[in-house]
């Protein structure tokens, strides 16, 4: 199990507390050194140099509503929800018949057909087809107008599962559980977006807080941020908050729901952060105040099929909280994506606080500036999974890699053709290796 330690951790440790001892921040992190011990663990020898591990295709589309249908709302679906209850809506925007509506958004790489839905106030809808090169869609010839479904699509929901090892390459597994979230968004007015967060699992026993960036959109364009129901990740079960003196020092203390990005040098380019939780273990709702109120338990979440008898692996409900954000203004919002929506995670290590982003932001800081070698691993430290219905492995259980010249090993390896391991060596193979028909059962949660 991940929270064993041994040996070689730490004889890595000490080299990098020697090499590290002159640091004037006194962090006893170094880079360099890490990058030579990440060489020389490494359990991959043929990854796609050029990877960009993503999932989705981005597209932007104009659409004009040139039908008679009473319509409110504009919907981008991943399905046609008359005959598939996996249909998802990737985007949306409020129209009226006549108008037309611009719209950027994300949607599976596996997808070759996507949909077009005007919705009026009975939520009728009238449907049509189009192919993601299009750039412009209407509705002069629709699939079929004005029916109501059986199914109502909800929004497309990403999976991000992250390995907070980094930039701890000494207890490597990669099985993406350490903090696995659930994130969809919708636009619900003309100023509104929400956020919706699900904590699906945690599988660690180091604190850890998190929180999700608005790129490009500034910190002083949003007018007011709340949650439903006043929901909150730092809120256990019992309506407890956490107590502060339990929150790792150098982690996200403050429990405001907007905070100011730190990156940028002038006051008025800071970006909108969304914070979301200050301890992902107690975000699980499972975790009553602390006897001592010093120390909490940090178990193990929806990590194992059962619950061990030491209470190391604990089963529950993921828990959602939705964030509500209303800006100043609607300009630019047709543009928000899941490309533009990063959440992180923030940890500690050695003496040094660092976030895990996504690959395409892996060297971008946020709230939490740290040093890292740009290319300082062979694999991402986070995966974004565009299926709601994803899997994640088992603690200690690898996503599925795959040798040269050797039989793949994992989670998502045992259907040839549908494996994480082709899909590690050549981004543009097994882009659906993460569908459930593919996972091997009992190395999955």
């Amino acid at each position: 199990m991940k929270h064993l330690r041994w040996i070689i951790p730490v004889i890595v440790a000490v080299i990098l507390v020697v090499n590290s001892a002159c640091s004037p921040n006194h962090e006893l992190f170094d880079a360099e050194a890490t990058q030579a011990i990440s060489d020389s663990l490494s359990p991959v020898d043929s990854i796609d140099h050029n990877h960009t591990w993503v999932l989705t295709d981005t597209r932007s589309i104009t659409v004009k509503a040139n039908a008679d249908v009473n319509a409110r709302w504009l919907k981008i679906l991943t399905a046609d929800p008359r005959k598939d209850q996996n249909a998802e809506v990737a985007t949306q925007v409020m129209i009226s018949d006549g108008e037309s509506a611009f719209l950027s958004f994300c949607y599976p790489k596996t997808l070759t057909t996507l949909y077009a839905a005007l919705v009026d106030d009975e939520g009728r809808m009238t449907v049509t087809e189009f192919t993601p090169s299009d750039n412009h869609v209407d509705f002069s010839e629709p699939l079929y107008t004005k029916q109501l479904m059986t199914y109502i699509p909800q929004p497309l929901t990403l999976v991000y599962c992250y390995e907070e090892e980094m930039p701890d390459y000494t207890n490597l597994n990669f099985d993406y559980n350490d903090c696995v979230l659930g994130i969809s968004y919708e636009r619900t007015g003309e100023r509104e977006m929400r956020f919706h967060v699900t904590l699906r699992a945690v599988g660690t026993d180091r604190p850890m807080s998190a929180a999700l960036h608005l790129k490009n959109f500034k910190y002083d364009e949003i007018d007011t941020i709340y949650t439903e129901g006043g929901a909150s990740f730092n809120v256990n079960s019992k309506g407890e908050e956490i107590p502060e003196q339990v929150i790792s020092p150098n982690l996200l203390r403050t429990k405001e729901l907007l905070l100011k990005s730190q990156s940028q040098d002038k006051e008025e380019d800071k970006e909108a952060v969304i914070n979301l939780f200050c301890d992902a273990h107690w975000a699980t709702g499972d975790l009553l105040p602390p006897n001592d109120q010093w120390m909490i338990d940090h178990w193990y979440y929806n990590v194992s099929k059962t619950s061990s008898s030491d209470m190391t692996y604990r089963t529950i409900v993921p828990k959602e909280v939705t964030y509500v954000v209303k800006f100043k203004e609607s300009m630019g919002l047709e543009y928000l994506n899941f490309d533009l929506i990063d959440p992180f995670i923030i940890k500690e290590y050695l003496g040094g606080t660092f976030e895990v982003h996504q690959f395409a932001y892996r060297n971008d800081w946020v709230l939490k500036n740290y040093k890292i070698a740009e290319e300082i691993v062979k694999l991402p430290w986070a995966l974004i999974i565009p299926y709601k219905k994803f899997r994640h492995p088992l603690d200690g259980v690898n996503i599925g890699f795959k040798k040269k010249g050797t039989q793949g090993f994992g989670a998502y390896s045992s259907v040839t053709g549908h494996t994480f391991g082709e899909w590690s060596m050549n981004q543009y193979l097994a882009n659906d290796w993460y569908l459930n028909e593919y996972a091997t059962e009992n190395q999955v949660y």
